[in-house]
C-alpha cells in the first residue's frame, strides 16, 4: 500500500481527503437540458430576504446536467438558479442544487458557497427528446423534458455569471454563525460551447420538507434547450473570489 502524503491545500480531514488536493484545475464535457422560466416574484423575495441579495428578474433557469465524464470531478447535476443583484454586481443565485457525488458536494459547498445536497440524477437523450430527473430519498423533486424537434420562439438568456454564493460557517459553540461570506465564481471565459439546440419544454417541480422547490412552480416557461460545453475550471478562474466579509 502506497505511504500517503499529507497535502496542504482547500481539503479535510487531512488524514482521509474527501474532494481532489486540490480541486483545481479540474475539466469534461459538461451536457446540459434546461428551462428558463417566470416564477412568481412574491416567492422569490421570501426566499432572498434571509440574504443580502435582491432579485434581479422573476426569471429562473431550472436544469439537469451531466458532468459525469469528468475524470477528475465526476458529477450528476440538478439546481434552480435565479438572477440576483449584490451592490453593483449581477449575476447568478443557486437557491437549490443537488450532485449525486460527495466529493463534488463537499467541494462546492465548503470551497465556494454552492448549496449542494445529495440526489440521484439522470440524464438522457433519445432522439430528440431529453429527459433530466433528479431524486432525492426516493422521491422525484426536478424533472425536465425537452422536445428539440418542437420549435420555440428566440427568448433572451438569463444571465447565470458570476455565480454569487453565501459561503456560511456554522459556529462550533452553539447556535450561529461564525463567518460569511458573498463569493464570486466565474469561468465562464474558459468554456466553450460545442454545440445547443432549443425546443419546448416540460417542468415538473415536486417539494420535501427541506426542500420546497415546489414553491418555483413555473408561472410561465419561456424557453429552453439542450447544450453541449467544453467545461473548464482553471487556476486563474476556477478559484472563488471573496466580495464581501459579511461576519
Amino acid at each position: 500500500m502506497a505511504e500517503f502524503v499529507v497535502q496542504s491545500a482547500n481539503n479535510m480531514p487531512v488524514q482521509a481527503p474527501l474532494v481532489p488536493d486540490p480541486v483545481v484545475p479540474y475539466s469534461g464535457e459538461s451536457i446540459t437540458v434546461y428551462a428558463l422560466c417566470e416564477v412568481d416574484e412574491a416567492t422569490i423575495k421570501k426566499y432572498l430576504a434571509p440574504t443580502p441579495f435582491t432579485s434581479a428578474s422573476n426569471q429562473c433557469l431550472i436544469y439537469v446536467n451531466d458532468f459525469s465524464k469528468s475524470k477528475r470531478l465526476p458529477y450528476m447535476d440538478a439546481g434552480i438558479i435565479l438572477q440576483i443583484k449584490y451592490r453593483d454586481l449581477k449575476g447568478g443565485y443557486y437557491l437549490f442544487e443537488y450532485e449525486d457525488n460527495d466529493a463534488a458536494i463537499e467541494t462546492g459547498r465548503s470551497l465556494w458557497g454552492y448549496p449542494k445536497k445529495y440526489a440521484d440524477i439522470t440524464l438522457k437523450r433519445e432522439g430528440n427528446r431529453v429527459r433530466g430527473l433528479a431524486m432525492r430519498k426516493g422521491k422525484p423533486i426536478i424533472e425536465v423534458e425537452c422536445d428539440l424537434s418542437a420549435p420555440v420562439p428566440r427568448f433572451e438568456k438569463m444571465q447565470v455569471f458570476p455565480h454569487l454564493n453565501l459561503q456560511t460557517s456554522p459556529k462550533a459553540e452553539g447556535p450561529g454563525i461564525w463567518k460569511q461570506r458573498v463569493i464570486a465564481r466565474d469561468n465562464s471565459m474558459d468554456c466553450r460551447l460545442i454545440s445547443e439546440e432549443f425546443g419546448q419544454v416540460k417542468v415538473k417541480l415536486s417539494g420535501l420538507p427541506t426542500d420546497p422547490l415546489d414553491a418555483f412552480t413555473p408561472t410561465r416557461i419561456i424557453g429552453g434547450g439542450y447544450t453541449v460545453v467544453d467545461f473548464l475550471a482553471g487556476e486563474v478562474n476556477g478559484w472563488g473570489k471573496v466580495v464581501a466579509d459579511l461576519i
